[in-house]
């Protein structure tokens, strides 16, 4: 009796939601989703895909299916999940979201904006996604005309309610590259010191931090998002850093550790980290290993939409490796 009630709940649940009767195969995959069995809830999910293309649930079986590729690693496959369902329900939010912060763990922030743009065409108002808009356009470096279009959408939110942490944050971060808005940094710092900081913030924060060589600081910062993040690449590759720059903290060995790990949750897709990877070799005197993962570098590099940020520098990495080398 009580398996029948719960099937009639099922059958109500999926005709109010779908207007359909359920399928399967994704009732199994939510259930495996539920319990963490991402590999299990993927095939599931692909099972009921093949059966039921054009079905009513299919884009949000997508979104949960991209989910479970991700946490198996399979990340190119989960991107064009989520590519497919972006396009396909331009007005989905999180759509969007998820597909740019999967184009920024895997080091295309150039990607990233163009999503968050396309994003804002049907959520012109959504602080949120200027915010992410804003923040991967610095994390590229430009290009200029992006950044403007991004702060000109920032001036037209209403701030009602709480402040927007990550939208205050990306703009006292635009202040502060144009060298505009005295206290623009200590601004910055006060809102990552939140508790409520987004992850974003705090790489921003202690990427800042790293540059001005202000090393415990920056670990302050880093130590909270690992705590958001364990295995975000970017936030292990800037704690790599911190272990490169030379005084008290100078520990190569650990930082070519973080940095690895970084650069294998990346699937070795990302510039930035195998950049990162590369002059940990080199920092323990390993020329050859460093030349080889600054070319790969390199070459992932020359497949961004736009061009690396530190292309140049990385440019001067091969170049000194190259001639140690040969000699």
């Amino acid at each position: 009796m009580k398996g029948i009630l719960q099937a009639m709940k099922l059958y109500v649940k999926w005709w109010r939601t779908w207007n359909t009767l359920p399928v399967y195969a994704w009732v199994k995959a939510a259930k495996y989703y539920k319990a963490a069995k991402f590999e299990a809830a993927a095939q599931w999910y692909e099972r009921g895909l093949k059966r039921h293309k054009n079905h009513p649930a299919e884009l949000c079986a997508r979104l949960d299916l991209a989910y479970c590729l991700f946490q198996g690693k399979k990340l190119e496959e989960a991107e064009a999940h989520l590519k497919y369902v972006a396009n396909h329900m331009p007005h989905s939010k999180e759509a969007h979201l998820r597909l740019a912060r999967l184009q920024l763990w895997t080091g295309r922030s150039l990607d990233a904006a163009w999503t968050m743009r396309r994003a804002l065409r049907t959520s012109p108002n959504e602080a949120e996604l200027i915010a992410f808009f804003m923040y991967s356009v610095l994390d590229n470096g430009g290009p200029k005309y992006l950044l403007k279009e991004a702060v000109d959408a920032s001036v037209q939110i209403e701030e009602a309610g709480d402040l927007n942490l990550f939208l205050e944050a990306t703009k006292a971060r635009v202040s502060e590259v144009r060298g505009k808005g005295a206290g623009s940094r200590e601004y910055l710092e006060r809102l990552a010191g939140h508790e409520k900081a987004p992850l974003e913030v705090l790489l921003m924060v202690g990427e800042v931090c790293i540059n001005d060589r202000e090393i415990a600081k920056a670990r302050r910062y880093l130590r909270k998002a690992l705590a958001i993040s364990p295995d975000h690449p970017r936030v292990l590759s800037l704690l790599a850093e911190s272990y490169l720059l030379s005084g008290p903290f100078y520990n190569p060995e650990y930082a070519k550790q973080l940095v690895t790990t970084a650069c294998q949750n990346t699937n070795w897709l990302s510039p930035r980290e195998m950049h990162v990877l590369a002059e940990a070799y080199y920092h323990l005197e390993d020329k050859i290993s460093a030349l080889i993962v600054a070319s790969k570098a390199k070459e992932e590099g020359s497949r961004l939409l736009g061009t690396y940020r530190d292309a140049a520098t990385l440019e001067r990495l091969i170049e000194d490796l190259s001639t140690g080398t040969q000699a």
